[in-house]
């Protein structure tokens, strides 16, 4: 059966995990995992206990719902069977941790996650735990318990990924340096072959000259036929700004970006406006204001074929675990979209990405076809979304958001109107076109969507927008005569 078993061949003593017992233990069976507040954020890089300077047995788990595991033990040869890399996709069910994998490329034999057994993962008191039902009895054995420990970035250190593979393509280019001077690199091209040279592990000892940078290697293990860092070269390592690798080798350069980093999302994390990528008639936003609240617009399809999941939605939001709870709708207005249905939802950060799982199906997986995805919207000068301070208005919510197509929302949904034009609460969005002119008049343009009934900005004579720092300030003028009266309504927003 697959396991995480260093194969040591030629030692008498298997060198099990910490909390594993060997095979004559009698401590009892523990059943496989049925809760609801275990921790599943497995995103990782992860040495396995118990091991040492002989040998090998770490996993890397990405955000991006891939997985490399990497085993030596310490009398492989490159035709070994045990010894190699394992590269594929994983989900995990966020209630139970069930682990399920699918093996893009696999060398390393009777080890890693490719065996068809139950697997479970979790994160025990900063521990990666994986149990595998290697004998299929229906329950977790002690000895069927294995644990990691994580490598957390710090320098060179960590995981790391090429900068230049394509991501539409089935390509592997990477490198590891482990915390005991150890180092991995990785590589499978888009063949996913076994049997191209090219395609597999290399290990061994690294050491960097702190005066110089200089890179030495000494591999130890290599199935990849001299990639990586086993050809005879000169070589210089560089971290900038702790996520950016650049490996100087002769006259290259060749440029890495950290992976596998375990990342918690916050509520600064998510602080904003996020959009997803969609045609021009079409918004999908997500916002996630600093009183604890969020807004989802929803504009899509055809202007004459827009129904009723299209508008606004607005409620109380709460993280744990990466996994985003809405505790309360307080204003619903897009039918079945944005997120009022009570369905497991995961968020993931990466950069200026934001990742919106959503399991659908409710089988407690994020699938592939589950992820959506969202860029944050740019946030300087007008541009980004602004809450209205509460005392400027009488109303539970009015928000602006400024995008860089040149579009503007308007958001309000009101107990009383902060202006007195119209006896008709306004609940609603809507979305147009604006100019915003060097003396901060603000003009509309065309409408893009409207769901306010008719009560939106067009109803004033002239606008003006003032931004300072991260205040926004709005006048707007009824007619001419207010205007020359400079006898305006004034409302200051709050970037968030």
């Amino acid at each position: 059966m697959k396991s995480f078993k260093l194969a040591l061949l030629t030692l008498t003593t298997a060198l099990l995990l910490q909390g594993c017992g060997d095979d004559n233990d009698s401590s009892p069976s523990t059943s496989v995992p049925d809760q609801s507040d275990i921790d599943t954020n497995i995103v990782g890089f992860w040495n396995q206990d118990g091991g040492n300077d002989n040998n090998l047995s770490a996993i890397s788990f990405m955000s991006d719902g891939t997985y490399v595991q990497v085993q030596v033990d310490n009398e492989s040869l490159v035709d070994d069977p045990e010894g190699g890399l394992e590269w594929g996709t994983y989900e995990i069910n966020r209630k139970t941790g069930k682990l399920t994998t699918t093996q893009l490329f696999d060398e390393n034999g009777d080890v890693g996650l490719s065996e068809d057994v139950d697997y479970f993962a979790s994160v025990v008191d900063g521990k990666l735990v994986i149990e595998a039902d290697d004998n299929e009895n229906g329950v977790i054995d002690s000895d069927e318990q294995y644990q990691f420990s994580e490598i957390k970035p710090d320098g060179i250190v960590g995981a790391w990924s090429f900068d230049d593979v394509d991501d539409t393509d089935d390509e592997l280019i990477g490198v590891a340096f482990l915390d005991n001077n150890q180092y991995v690199h990785v590589q499978v091209s888009s063949d996913l072959s076994v049997d191209n040279d090219e395609n597999g592990l290399e290990w061994g000892t690294y050491a960097i000259n702190p005066s110089t940078n200089q890179l030495t290697t000494n591999p130890t293990f290599d199935s990849n036929a001299g990639k990586g860092l086993s050809e005879q070269s000169t070589r210089y390592a560089r971290v900038t700004d702790d996520e950016q690798l650049i490996l100087d080798v002769d006259d290259d350069s060749f440029s890495f970006s950290r992976t596998a980093v375990k990342g918690t999302v916050d509520a600064q994390m998510l602080s904003g406006l996020w959009r997803m990528d969609l045609g021009n008639e079409e918004l999908v936003t997500l916002s996630f204001l600093d009183d604890g609240t969020y807004v989802q617009t929803q504009v899509t399809g055809t202007t004459s074929s827009r129904g009723s999941n299209n508008g606004i939605e607005w409620g109380e939001y709460s993280l744990n675990n990466n996994e985003l709870k809405v505790d309360e709708i307080v204003y619903d207005g897009n039918g079945t979209s944005g997120l009022s249905d009570d369905v497991l939802r995961t968020v993931q950060i990466s950069d200026d990405t934001l990742t919106l799982g959503v399991d659908e199906d409710g089988d407690k997986v994020i699938e592939s076809d589950e992820l959506y995805t969202f860029s944050k919207a740019e946030s300087e000068n007008e541009l980004g979304i602004w809450k209205a301070q509460a005392s400027q208005v009488n109303d539970e919510l009015v928000l602006f958001g400024f995008l860089d197509d040149q579009t503007f929302f308007h958001i309000e949904v009101d107990q009383e109107l902060p202006y007195e034009y119209s006896t008709v609460p306004l609940a609603g969005m809507d979305w147009n076109t604006y100019t915003l002119g060097n003396n901060g008049l603000f003009t509309l343009g065309q409408s893009l969507y409207s769901s306010t009934g008719g009560d939106d900005l067009s109803f004033f004579y002239q606008m003006n927008v003032n931004v300072k720092d991260d205040t926004l300030t709005f006048r707007a003028y009824s007619d001419q005569t207010s205007v020359n009266n400079d006898d305006g309504e004034t409302v200051v927003f709050d970037r968030q």
